[in-house]
């Protein structure tokens, strides 16, 4: 099983995976880190590099983090040397949000961690709409219809 680590600014992963569980019911090798004010970043890379070997069941962690460019995201990419030394296969995705999350727990058994990273993304990036947009320009297809 691919673990998942949600990483964020204050209490958002939490969030993030509690809204998760009470969808989909509670899983396993599913974790979560914050970054909280005047944490220091070393300590969060060492926290992220310890809860990386505990996900890894040999299959590979996938970590969402919220901001690409932020803390957790460079703490992250900064453990890239310890993880390649220890052979363990990373995936780093940027712009957290409910529908990626769900994508990555609900099929991380019978993924690959390519395959499930590039699912991942796709899921993230379909649920983002102007959904009155969309209604609106619905209504304007069936009111042409009509004529």
């Amino acid at each position: 099983m691919i673990g998942i680590l949600l990483i964020s600014h204050g209490k958002m992963a939490e969030g993030i995976k509690d809204s998760v569980e009470m969808i989909v019911g509670q899983a396993e090798q599913f974790e979560t880190l914050a970054l909280i004010p005047g944490q220091d970043i070393e300590e969060l890379k060492t926290n992220i590099r310890k809860k990386t070997e505990q996900l890894n069941s040999g299959n590979g962690v996938i970590i969402l983090v919220d901001l690409y460019g932020a803390s957790p995201h460079n703490a992250s990419m900064a453990c890239i040397p310890e993880w390649e030394k220890q052979g363990m296969n990373i995936r780093v995705i940027s712009g957290m949000n409910l529908p990626m999350t769900i994508t990555a727990v609900c099929n991380r058994d019978f993924s690959t961690i390519s395959d499930l990273t590039l699912a991942i993304i796709e899921a993230g990036q379909q649920d983002i709409r102007d959904v009155i947009a969309e209604l609106q320009a619905s209504k304007k297809v069936i009111s042409n219809d009509d004529y």
